[in-house]
């Protein structure tokens, strides 16, 4: 599904980098080698390989991996970091990881409890005794959410590689009960004689709340250690845009 954001995905996301301190620093105190877990294609992995740690990404999106292999060719770092196609919930890889990261919001895509815990059990096998596992969520505020229920939104603009302009609409139809949205995401691209090519991807995410999160680390294996509510570490409360997970892989 998520091979046809390809195009999209880093004219839209690339130039992210609020993030990148919090994993470069977790990956520093927890040492050896790092796991990102839906890298997509590299948005993170590459910058940190240009700081110097060893990284392995996995992502189900075939497309995304051969766009996250050539830009770390293109950076110089393919020696610092490997590729591999792989589901989430289901991935053996021939090595242990001192640490292990879903960056923003990705965890959510796991739509059930149980793909959430088989995610959680793969990434537990795979870290070294008392490796660190950082899940980055967003924070759900009720009202909020339901503000946007319904909604066909503007959410930005961009270029892509051709020069053409992009516009990016987001659709949600928000079930709080469940604690699940389905999301669309419309990007209609205007070609040189005016017409509109327009890409849909849809997608469903379930979203955590703080104790909730911390159940299900303690059935897979893991002790939380700090929620923060910034990249900067602020204290996590209910106003806080994001829920910043740092949980540490303990025996089982």
């Amino acid at each position: 599904m998520f091979d046809q954001f390809v195009p999209y995905y880093d004219a839209d996301y690339g130039d992210f980098q609020d993030d990148l301190l919090f994993y470069r620093e977790h990956a520093r105190m927890a040492g050896g080698s790092i796991l990102e877990v839906m890298c997509g294609t590299g948005r993170a992995a590459i910058p940190l390989a240009q700081a110097k740690l060893k990284l392995v990404g996995i992502d189900i999106a075939p497309a995304m991996i051969e766009r996250a292999q050539a830009a770390a060719l293109a950076a110089n770092v393919a020696d610092q970091l490997e590729f591999v196609v792989a589901d989430a919930t289901n991935f053996q890889l021939e090595q242990q990881f001192g640490m292990a990261f879903v960056a923003i919001n990705s965890f959510m895509h796991l739509e059930t409890t149980q793909a959430q815990i088989a995610a959680l059990r793969c990434i537990h096998r795979h870290l070294k005794p008392n490796g660190l596992l950082l899940l980055d969520l967003f924070n759900p505020e009720p009202s909020q959410l339901s503000a946007v229920d319904g909604l066909m939104v503007l959410d930005k603009s961009f270029h892509v590689s051709n020069g053409n302009l992009v516009q990016k609409f987001v659709y949600r139809s928000v079930d709080l009960a469940a604690q699940h949205q389905h999301v669309q995401f419309c990007y209609d691209e205007i070609q040189p004689d005016g017409q509109v090519r327009r890409c849909v991807l849809p997608f469903g995410m379930r979203w955590l709340y703080r104790y909730e999160a911390e159940h299900l680390l303690a059935r897979c294996g893991f002790e939380l250690q700090a929620v923060y509510g910034s990249y900067e570490l602020d204290p996590y409360t209910s106003e806080s845009e994001r829920m910043l997970i740092v949980a540490r892989g303990i025996s089982q």
